[in-house]
C-alpha cells in the first residue's frame, strides 16, 4: 500500500529519529546535578514538530550526508531551539533593553 502522504511520513520519521538523538545525548539525572539534567530534558524532549530537526535531515539528505550524522545535527538545532525558549522565559527581552 503507498502512503498517503509521503510529507507526514517523512516528519514522522525525523521526529523519531531526532527524538531518540536527544534522548541519547542529553544526561540523564544523577547525583549533585541532577535537577538541572532533569530541567534539560524536560525542556528538550517529548514534545514539538521537529521541523527544524527535519529540514536539517532532508537538506543533509540531498548532499548524501549519512543519517546518523544529519540525526546529531538535528539534535543540536533542537536544543539550540530549546534553549532560545527557555531563555525568553527566564530573561525576557524587556530586562535587557532600554525600551
Amino acid at each position: 500500500m503507498l502512503d498517503a502522504d509521503p510529507f507526514q511520513s517523512a516528519l514522522s520519521d525525523a521526529q523519531t529519529r531526532v527524538e531518540g538523538a536527544l534522548d541519547a545525548v542529553l544526561p540523564v539525572p544523577s547525583g549533585a546535578e541532577a535537577p538541572i539534567a532533569e530541567a534539560m530534558r524536560y525542556a528538550t524532549l517529548g514534545g514539538g514538530k521537529r521541523l527544524r530537526g527535519f529540514l536539517v535531515m532532508a537538506s543533509a539528505g540531498l548532499f548524501d550526508v549519512p543519517v546518523t550524522r544529519s540525526e546529531r545535527a538535528a539534535a543540536a538545532i533542537e536544543c539550540i531551539h530549546a534553549y532560545s525558549l527557555v531563555r525568553r522565559i527566564r530573561d525576557p527581552i524587556e530586562m535587557r533593553c532600554d525600551w
